[in-house]
């Protein structure tokens, strides 16, 4: 069976990163087409595990950009003849999906990474996304529940549309070189390392991070954060740990391809986010690598930790609870069997199983 992915970019962040995991498993013939080829972080790795790599730069024509992206579709859909496309970007794939049906593609999933943003306007906007996708008999399927019911919600949705199939994580692989790192570490001379992986996005909340920091210090000096990742909020990060009097503990380490190593290096993994948190599948690899959680308490982390299970779920934006739940962390050491039951958690979320699902809801569970 040939497989055709669609990606906006490939940027080095969640949706390509679940393609390289299925790109992993070596099952079908699996092929990649992105939108727009910058930025490039994850080019050679989709071009070298794919069995065909196409891109373009529709990003750059304006209002043409829709046309042209179902024109370029058609066009690499005629000529590659996938069995199923899937498009992984929520924004365009009605675009994506006309293209590929005009080009006679009888079988379309779309990822839905985020919940829709809600308001009058939003919500036109989201029916005119989603309407034509039910009209092609695509099926969205989403990385959470929260994630469908925010799509559900919104009037007029038809609901059948919509299931949830949770993101795999590369668990088995996460923990070896977590714990590869681990055996490694040094002595940290007094610090305490936490760490989060996020993109520097309006969607994520940094800055609640930042201003829990200097209760942090005052509590445990040895306190040092770090953070993987990338985005347009870099610069006024930055300029906010300066004001804070707090950039001299925080590491800004840009994308990084070694997170399992960070992770084993680290002592805590905190994760300050909103409630456009689609699914946080980083949490998901902190889980495999046994380090202990703090989450913001919004739904999508919240479904991923099982209500406060498995990590330590804090009221978000708020930096005061944020700091007293680092200190907490930091005096009194994360449970090793809580741990290990996490570890076990995580390891059910495989890619082979991600893809059995996507290929049910496609109908073509049976095909080889």
């Amino acid at each position: 069976m040939k497989i055709l992915h669609i990606l906006a970019t490939p940027r080095a962040e969640g949706t390509p990163n679940l393609v390289l995991d299925w790109l992993a498993t070596g099952e079908h013939e699996q092929e990649v087409f992105v939108l727009h080829a910058e930025p490039a972080d994850l080019t050679g790795r989709l071009r070298s595990a794919s069995g065909w790599y196409g891109e373009a730069d529709y990003f750059d024509r304006g209002r043409r950009k829709f046309d042209e992206i179902a024109r370029g579709v058609h066009r690499v859909c005629r000529e590659r003849q996938p069995d199923l496309v899937i498009c992984w970007v929520t924004g365009f794939a009605n675009w994506a999906c006309l293209g590929a049906r005009l080009a006679g593609a009888k079988r379309f999933l779309v990822y839905g990474g985020n919940p829709p943003r809600r308001g009058f306007k939003a919500d036109l906007m989201t029916r005119y996304g989603l309407w034509p996708l039910a009209l092609m008999n695509a099926k969205v399927l989403c990385c959470s529940d929260y994630v469908r019911d925010g799509y559900r919600a919104v009037p007029s949705i038809p609901a059948g549309l919509l299931e949830t199939v949770w993101n795999c994580t590369r668990a088995a692989e996460v923990s070896k070189r977590a714990q590869q790192r681990r055996a490694q570490r040094g002595p940290g001379e007094g610090e305490f390392r936490a760490l989060m992986v996020a993109t520097f996005e309006p969607h994520k909340d940094h800055e609640t991070l930042f201003r829990a920091i200097p209760a942090i210090r005052a509590a445990a000096p040895g306190f040092r954060l770090r953070l993987a990742g990338e985005g347009s909020l870099r610069e006024t990060l930055e300029g906010l740990a300066a004001d804070l009097g707090v950039a001299d503990i925080v590491e800004f380490l840009g994308m990084r391809g070694d997170v399992p190593e960070l992770l084993g290096d680290s002592d805590l993994f905190v994760f300050s986010t909103t409630p456009q948190e689609g699914l946080g599948s980083v949490l998901l690899e902190a889980m495999a690598a046994e380090v202990p959680i703090i989450a913001s308490d919004v739904p999508a982390c919240r479904e991923v930790l099982v209500d406060g299970t498995y990590g330590t779920l804090v009221p978000p934006a708020d930096p005061e609870a944020l700091a007293e739940a680092v200190i907490r962390a930091i005096q009194f050491p994360g449970d090793q069997l809580l741990a290990s039951r996490a570890r076990e958690f995580a390891h059910s979320f495989t890619a082979e199983r991600m893809m059995r699902q996507y290929l049910a809801h496609a109908g073509l569970e049976t095909m080889s």
